[in-house]
């Protein structure tokens, strides 16, 4: 079965809510090209051209891992919204799976933009030049005059790289059947703008979401809060300029691409006759800070006795614990990201949710975030981690049972990021967040993967972004040893079977052990997995 691709023509185009209908049908894939992987790879969206022979064994695993696990253990989903020059490889890798485009128009995003401070937050400053360098390689010139290198001003700049990630995505997909979903059409008209998904996908939720039950610290995220009308909020000036740079861009795309491609494309862009517009006189405020950037209750780790011969490490494993890991890895030879792709942790921005960032002399936390639990942390992070202290991770049964009866305090975007490690009004001998805050990695997976596949290892539980009723917490839905996520993180066990604490360096080797078999291009990928897997479980 071929994932559904879901696709935006910008970021801010609905994608989350959209994801949130599919979830109790499909196995999710949110942004793993541009989240996932490092500009050293060549199929990431802000990534330099690279011809293939300069993909390293390592790289070319990735792609072969990340395109075969689609096609196993349920309907997958992969959301991408700013695809840029990737657009065409990545549609290659799934000539048979069905697409659906998501737009909103460039006044919609540029007023959702302002009222979250998203282009300072989010780095689209940085992003637009990147944009503008890559426009000017030879293969990718004929766009170059969509973002010219003249330092605009927000809302000149968003409409150019909106048109351009537009265009790109409509030529790549001129000739393949995909259906579209307006954010405009979908706030007015829920049910009709989701038709075209609930017939892809039978039983998607098409109700608007109910109000959040409980207050929410920082919404940019959330999806909990419903939306009745369509309101714009810009600076005096600035809706003039999104919608005459809107107006050159396809005029310019008409002259670029084929008359079917920029009609597609005017299309897609099309709906700021829509919104209902009001000024913005004073500047927005910041989002508030949620409750993980105040200063953290601190109770040390401790394993505590439970039934069945294990003990339960009472706390989720810690920013600052995961960066002295990540630092001795370092030191012991092994980086966390090679050639593009992210072996241990995934090092996102702190405004797009990372608190572990590689600086030149070691990692670094986001201040304030030293004692609240590591995520983007991969199944190979998680495991390494648990050999060097001498514990494993538990299998989703045994989580069935620390989880069954708890209570989530941190679901459903109520503080819209983790909370700290250490549970309000539990003490050290109890186990903290059994339920809420974070997923958590298993030891275990299907283990019914065909020798063709990669391998997965179960997600547990219900994270700060995730709804949290008992049939979600046990839901059985797994990642491949490469996967991470901002709602994942690391909780561990220790029994009979476990030993004392490994050497750094001794994980080290082990991990690269792994890396070098990857060149033997004579075994399934299933072998190399579960040869990854022995590697760190023992």
């Amino acid at each position: 079965m071929p994932p559904l691709l879901v696709l935006g023509t910008s970021e801010r185009v609905g994608s989350n809510w959209v994801l949130d209908s599919m979830r109790h049908a499909t196995v999710q894939h949110n942004e793993p090209l541009r989240q996932q992987l490092g500009r050293g790879h060549p199929l990431s969206p802000l990534s330099a051209p690279a011809a293939p022979a300069t993909r390293s064994r390592l790289a070319s695993h990735w792609v072969e891992v990340f395109r075969r696990s689609k096609y196993h253990g349920g309907r997958h989903v992969i959301k991408e919204t700013n695809l840029y020059f990737t657009a065409k490889p990545f549609l290659g890798l799934f000539p048979d799976a069905p697409v659906v485009v998501l737009s909103r128009s460039p006044l919609g995003v540029a007023s959702s933009f302002t009222r979250g401070g998203l282009w300072e937050r989010w780095g689209y400053s940085a992003i637009y030049r990147r944009i503008v360098a890559m426009a000017q390689d030879d293969e990718h010139r004929r766009w170059s005059e969509l973002v010219p290198d003249d330092d605009p001003c927000p809302p000149v700049a968003l409409p150019r790289l909106i048109a351009l990630n537009a265009a790109l995505l409509a030529e790549a997909l001129d000739g393949r059947d995909h259906v579209h979903v307006s954010y405009e059409a979908a706030v007015l008209d829920r049910p009709t703008a989701m038709a075209p998904v609930t017939r892809l996908l039978p039983g998607t939720g098409t109700a608007p979401p109910a109000k959040a039950a409980a207050p929410v610290a920082d919404d940019t995220f959330a999806t909990t809060t419903r939306k009745d009308e369509l309101v714009t909020r810009l600076r005096p000036g600035a809706a003039d300029l999104v919608e005459s740079e809107t107006a050159r861009c396809l005029n310019l795309v008409r002259g670029i691409t084929a008359p079917g491609v920029a009609k597609t494309v005017e299309h897609w862009l099309d709906g700021a006759h829509a919104y209902r517009r009001t000024t913005l006189i004073t500047a927005e405020a910041p989002a508030p800070a949620p409750p993980t950037a105040q200063k953290a209750r601190r109770i040390a780790p401790a394993y505590l006795p439970a039934s069945g011969g294990i003990a339960w490490r009472n706390l989720l494993v810690s920013n600052a614990e995961m960066r002295g890991f990540l630092d001795e890895l370092a030191e012991a030879g092994v980086t966390a990201t090679q050639d593009g792709v992210h072996l241990l942790a995934i090092p996102m921005p702190h405004e797009r949710g990372g608190r572990l960032h590689p600086a030149l002399d070691g990692w670094i936390v986001s201040p304030g975030h030293e004692h609240h639990p590591a995520y983007w942390i991969t199944w190979l992070g998680a495991a390494a981690y648990a050999l060097r202290e001498g514990a494993r991770l538990p299998t989703a049964a045994e989580l069935d049972g620390l989880t069954d009866g708890a209570t989530a305090r941190n679901a459903d975007y109520r503080f819209g990021d983790a909370t700290p490690v250490v549970e309000p009004g539990a003490g050290a001998d109890a186990v903290h967040h059994r339920v809420g805050n974070l997923q958590t990695w298993c030891a275990d997976g299907p283990g019914s993967e065909p020798g063709w596949a990669p391998v997965t290892r179960y997600l547990h539980g219900a994270a700060w972004n995730t709804p949290a009723p008992r049939a979600e917490v046990v839901r059985r839905r797994s990642r491949h040893l490469l996967g991470a996520s901002r709602g994942v993180g690391v909780r561990l066990v220790r029994d009979a079977s476990t030993g004392p604490p490994c050497p750094p360096r001794e994980v080290a080797d082990r991990l690269n052990r792994w890396l070098a078999s990857l060149g033997e291009r004579d075994r399934l990928l299933s072998e190399i997995d579960r040869e990854a897997i022995t590697l760190l479980s023992s």
